[in-house]
């Protein structure tokens, strides 16, 4: 992704000011390269890695850039700034089109206005800020203060949806006037009048193909999921591929194996990890080269900095160790294909998830106790936030949570299906997209409308629990099916195991000491479930980053009580204790890394 920011500004001098200001400041990480564009009151600059698609153009009538892949569908062929500024030009009838894949786009005429987009489900970051005088537009907040009219003041309102979701809810940030654009909305802004977001795409639920038996299920989402590579990695490129040991990145590399295509398989962690052990078998089977990428504990405080710096907490603190992968991904090839997002598009398991929560029916509240998991509860949460700043914006939050999701559909599975796209998805998986641009370019695929029709017209039935998702694995790719398969777990069982291997899992369960030996083994090599190492807020990488964030504990005093905070998120040689430890270390780490925010913002 591009680090950019645009700024239309009538003052000639502030604004050339404003660009020479944040030019240097531009590149997140090192080894970027910068560009800028202008015509009249507008100008942007960005900072990309080398081999990232960007189309520019600039003349007296006014000015368009992309950056990333504009997918026209049906076919691949990529919309270029010329012809989105001939196609944005006046939007006040209807809403500028949008396009699949990975992208952002912003469009000037010095009659019309500007209008800005992304992609579909919003997951490449857009934010603004606007006076009488100026609009500011970029993929941080962090460069808006660089602008003389910019007043940072501390918003609320933003805080309290972080650490009840673990992630922004509705457009708010942690700076008041700062919204971030919602998924699926353009932004339109015409002289004279402030900007105002505009419905672009919406999440195509409907009953279109419920009548269909399972087996046609599996049939229209092969068939899609097909299309969808093919538009969205062309051949004859250099790709690599974000490839676990789990179902979504091995689905693509059989999609990609069908049509050819060979990346490079880079996965992430130590080669003692379950993942590792899991995804190794899948690139041998298919021929790929594969390359273990680690990101060491040593660099999670400089990764935390960032995450920090640019990020602005808006998609929690879980991931911070993603802003490592760029140095590696850059000696692989220009564009990384991922997964991301896939299983909750075609296989969530977020619907029996909160089944669970409730014995009978999926309900806001049993839905709703599965999100805040990952943030701190509305108990918790009223006690640590002082009342004089924060009021009832705790309760306020979640009855706008729940007229959000009941909003999406009058079917309770669909709504679930909405929200966890448009919120935890889009945030908590879709942001490591950003963090990994800088080294490739992202190719989501994802971010295909043909296929979010697809899947929004099914039954929970086949989607909930990965059914269908399986179901294609084991009858399109069985060669794959047949190999360990990472669970976030010891257990590794394929989905279509061997009879050697259903006989040693007979073996294992049937003589208590093999598994007495096994579990003996484990405590021995240490955590090699590789999201439990890399989240533990007690393992010396997290450590480190309680310990840079410390020093500013007393900066957020004005706004939580003292002796809550310690509780939530006591100093760093303390040890917390978790039933779960990615999920409930989530609301903590959200806190921490509000924290490290405060250094430079409050």
């Amino acid at each position: 992704m591009a680090n950019f920011v645009v700024v239309v500004d009538a003052d000639p001098d502030r604004r050339a000011r404003f660009i020479e200001r944040v030019k240097p400041v531009l590149p997140p990480v090192d080894g970027l390269a910068t560009g800028t564009c202008s015509s009249g009151n507008f100008s942007s600059a960005w900072a990309v890695d080398v081999g990232a698609p960007i189309s520019d153009l600039a003349d007296d009538e006014g000015a368009a850039v992309v950056w990333g892949d504009a997918i026209k569908g049906p076919a691949s062929e990529r919309a270029t700034a010329l012809e989105l500024k001939k196609l944005w030009r006046d939007v006040d009838g209807c809403p500028p089109l949008t396009y699949d894949g990975f992208y952002a786009a912003v469009v000037y005429h010095s009659g019309f206005g500007l209008a800005v987009g992304g992609d579909i489900l919003g997951i490449f970051p857009i934010y603004y800020y606007s006076t009488d005088d100026v609009l500011l537009v970029g993929s941080s907040p962090e460069l808006f203060k660089y602008h003389r009219s910019f007043r940072a003041e501390f918003n609320p309102r933003g805080l309290v949806g972080i650490l009840l979701t673990m992630h922004m809810f509705d457009g708010e940030t942690l700076w008041r006037g700062v919204r971030r654009l919602d998924a699926g909305h353009a932004l339109v802004w015409r002289p004279g009048s402030a900007p105002k977001e505009v419905r672009q795409f919406q999440l195509p639920v409907s009953t279109e193909y419920f009548a269909l038996p399972f087996s046609g299920h599996v049939n229209l989402l092969d068939r899609v999921l097909d299309e969808t590579v093919a538009r969205h990695v062309p051949a004859g490129k250099q790709y690599s591929q974000t490839l676990s040991g789990g179902l979504d990145s091995r689905m693509i590399a059989g999609y990609l194996n069908r049509k050819g295509i060979s990346p490079v398989a880079m996965t992430l962690g130590l080669r003692s990890d379950v993942e590792m052990r899991c995804a190794i078998p899948v690139a041998r089977a298919l021929g790929l080269d594969h390359a273990p990428v680690n990101v060491g504990y040593d660099q999670y405080p400089a990764c935390a900095e960032i995450h920090a710096k640019w990020e602005h907490v808006a998609n929690g603190f879980n991931n911070i160790m993603t802003w490592g992968v760029h140095p590696h991904l850059r000696k692989l090839a220009p564009r990384v294909i991922a997964g991301f997002m896939l299983d909750a598009v075609i296989g969530t398991s977020w619907i029996e998830k909160a089944y669970v929560q409730s014995s009978d029916a999926l309900s806001f509240d049993a839905f709703f106790f599965y999100v805040n998991r990952w943030g701190i509860k509305p108990e918790i949460l009223r006690t640590l936030l002082r009342k004089e700043v924060f009021g009832d914006l705790v309760d306020e939050t979640v009855a706008r949570i729940k007229s959000v999701y009941e909003g999406y559909s009058a079917l309770e599975s669909q709504r679930a299906w909405c929200f966890n796209l448009s919120h935890r998805e889009r945030f908590h998986v879709g942001s490591m997209a950003w963090e990994l641009s800088f080294g490739a370019w992202p190719v989501i695929p994802s971010l295909d409308r043909q296929l979010l029709e697809a899947a929004g017209g099914m039954p929970a039935a086949t989607i909930a629990e990965r059914r269908g998702q399986k179901e294609l694995l084991c009858t399109r790719f069985p060669h794959l099916a047949n190999l360990p398969l990472d669970h976030n777990s010891y257990d590794v069982e394929p989905l279509r195991p061997s009879l050697r291997r259903q006989l040693a899992r007979y073996v294992y369960w049937r003589f208590p000491p093999i598994r007495s030996l096994e579990r003996a083994k484990r405590n021995w090599k240490g955590e090699q479930r590789y999201y439990y190492r890399i989240y533990d807020l007690n393992g010396p990488g997290w450590i480190a980053v309680r310990k840079l964030a410390e020093p500013y504990r007393d900066r957020v005093l004005d706004l939580v009580h003292k002796d809550v905070l310690e509780t939530v998120l006591p100093p760093p040689d303390v040890r917390l204790a978790f039933g779960d430890g990615i999920i409930e270390a989530s609301g903590p780490k959200s806190l921490l890394g509000f924290m490290l925010w405060s250094k430079d913002h409050l």
